[in-house]
């Protein structure tokens, strides 16, 4: 039966000496592979079409449960042995125009079968795994179902990397903004990088438990020498949590700079309007007591007593405006003007 719109079959079939690619597959066609010879990749697009996902767990004979994770797009990462068969799920990060944009992926091991779901296509797989099983580059064809599964966790656990790192180069120049020119647009940017992070740390940080899990536990899929790989996922896992962990510091950092340069900011902008009421209000005084309604008013009377007066407070603003000076009460230097 064919695939609906919602849901599409990649399927790979191969060994050492061959290859055969189908990207418009049956489950049938596939499910009759002979599965001595061949191993056989069945790469589903799609998780809507319920339909095919329960032809997929009855040709496949996949556990009920199984079925049920792989239409819940939010499962945590882990792992699960149903004895003939073993089960992973993980979130798959990656930049789509500069945009980050996940996905769940499930997969089912079994005897020279690899199936795996997928919500969405970011054409990740195709480029790292598909192409290069076409044109037979590196050991994929020479190795079993396993080392493909390792391989799929591998391009998975590097575009974490290359997600984190298109992350850090955010935060660099967002850091080098605020030293030029901390404003309130900034902020709501910190914030939001803040929550990718997290978000990414709470769906990573499981996979290295996967990861663990794989390596400790003695999976029956996976050869002796095909293990040591999963040593390297170990260490590329570690790698990518330490470098979330830094980038969360480094985020609480940016904001604590954040706030401690506009705190700065408001201090000149109050020193500034102090040093002028410091100034100012002085002169208020003189010209509000001139002001008063009397009679006698000393030099009231004397052409020059305005001007006297008008002289004798540019006098007294010109003392004052030296004092607040030599103070450095009007000094308005922030950091960017610091070497």
């Amino acid at each position: 039966m064919p695939t609906s719109n919602k849901s599409k079959i990649y399927f790979y079939r191969y060994n050492k000496d061959e290859c055969f690619y189908d990207e418009h597959a049956s489950l049938q066609e596939c499910a009759k592979q002979n599965t001595h010879t061949h191993v056989n990749w069945i790469n589903i697009l799609g998780i809507e079409d319920k339909e095919l996902l329960q032809q997929t767990a009855g040709l496949f004979d996949i556990h009920p449960l199984v079925m049920e994770d792989i239409q819940n797009p939010n499962q945590r990462a882990k792992i699960e042995d149903y004895n003939d068969s073993l089960y992973l799920v993980l979130r798959m990060f990656a930049l789509v125009n500069d945009e980050i944009v996940d996905q769940q992926v499930s997969m089912v091991l079994r005897d020279n079968f690899l199936l795996t779901f997928r919500e969405a296509d970011f054409s990740v797989f195709k480029k790292n795994i598909g192409d290069k099983l076409l044109n037979n580059t590196g050991a994929l064809r020479k190795k079993g179902e396993d080392y493909l599964l390792y391989y799929l966790l591998d391009v998975i656990i590097d575009n974490y990397f290359f997600v984190i790192e298109s992350v850090e180069e955010r935060v660099e120049r967002l850091e080098q903004e605020i030293f030029r020119n901390p404003h309130d647009g900034q902020l709501v940017t910190l914030q939001r990088l803040k929550s990718d992070v997290m978000y990414m740390r709470k769906n990573i940080v499981p996979v290295r438990d996967l990861i663990t899990n794989l390596i400790r536990n003695e999976i029956e899929y996976f050869e002796a020498d095909n293990k040591y790989y999963l040593r390297d996922l170990q260490d590329h896992m570690t790698r990518n949590v330490e470098e979330l962990d830094f980038l969360s510091d480094q985020l609480n950092s940016l904001m604590d700079l954040y706030y401690s340069l506009q705190t700065h900011k408001m201090n000149n902008v109050m020193k500034t309007l102090t040093s002028v009421s410091f100034v100012l209000l002085p002169l208020t005084f003189i010209a509000s007591l001139y002001g008063m309604n009397f009679v006698n008013i000393p030099r009231a009377n004397d052409p020059w007593g305005f001007w006297e007066v008008v002289v004798g407070m540019l006098v007294f603003a010109l003392l004052l405006s030296t004092f607040a000076i030599r103070r450095k009460w009007f000094s308005v230097k922030d950091f960017r003007s610091q070497k």
